[in-house]
């Protein structure tokens, strides 16, 4: 196998990224000076050095020269109301939510969704530290948990089926909200402007 058919095959593995696109990346990055494919490739192997995964949120954050530290910079933050817990699918989604500026609660990336015909849904997304996490929060005035998963079928099925596991879990002592339909069915997250996720957060019921 070719280095253009090998870096085409690593590039088909991105998601949403086809055979015809990852072809594209390749023979643009040889249409780049040296000096441009040189820069793309330290970054890259920076990225396992300087980003970790926060212990709380489980989202990627910059450890900007710390390496003491395990949480990230929202959860950190004093100001941030603890008794709030969005739960989203990815980390793009919690970077939308932030931009519109309408909350300012805590969160827990799951880490993808769930399938609606998938066999073992615990294995797609993190459940174990999600229910570890609201175990622990509930424990330190955590009031409501807010679904925010994306307009989609398989948006809504990860949704329902995380309620169908957190209902009997917290025994109604918590409040477990959704997004407002501010956000049209269809719609991701990561695609849907500040003032649309404002009116969804608003309107959440």
């Amino acid at each position: 196998m070719t280095t253009i058919e090998k870096l085409t095959e690593l590039f088909k593995k991105f998601p949403g990224i086809g055979p015809r696109q990852a072809h594209r990346f390749v023979y643009y990055l040889l249409t780049r000076s040296q000096q441009h494919n040189d820069d793309l490739a330290k970054l890259i192997g920076l990225l396992r050095t300087t980003v970790t995964e926060c212990t709380a949120c489980h989202r990627f954050f910059e450890m900007e020269g710390r390496i003491d530290t395990q949480l990230c910079d929202i959860d950190r933050d004093p100001h941030r109301d603890r008794t709030l817990l969005m739960v989203v699918s990815r980390d793009v989604d919690l970077e939308s939510v932030e931009k519109s500026g309408a909350y300012k609660g805590l969160y827990f990336v799951l880490g993808g969704s769930v399938p609606i015909l998938t066999e073992k849904p615990e294995e797609r997304i993190r459940q174990k530290e999600l229910l570890e996490t609201i175990r622990q929060r509930a424990a330190n005035g955590l009031r409501e948990i807010i679904l925010a998963m994306n307009v989609t079928p398989e948006g809504d099925h990860t949704a329902d089926y995380l309620a169908q596991i957190l209902v009997p879990m917290l025994g109604g002592g918590i409040k477990i909200s959704r997004l407002g339909r501010g956000v049209s069915t269809g719609s991701e997250l990561e695609y849907s402007d500040s003032d649309t996720l404002r009116f969804a957060l608003q309107n959440r019921g």
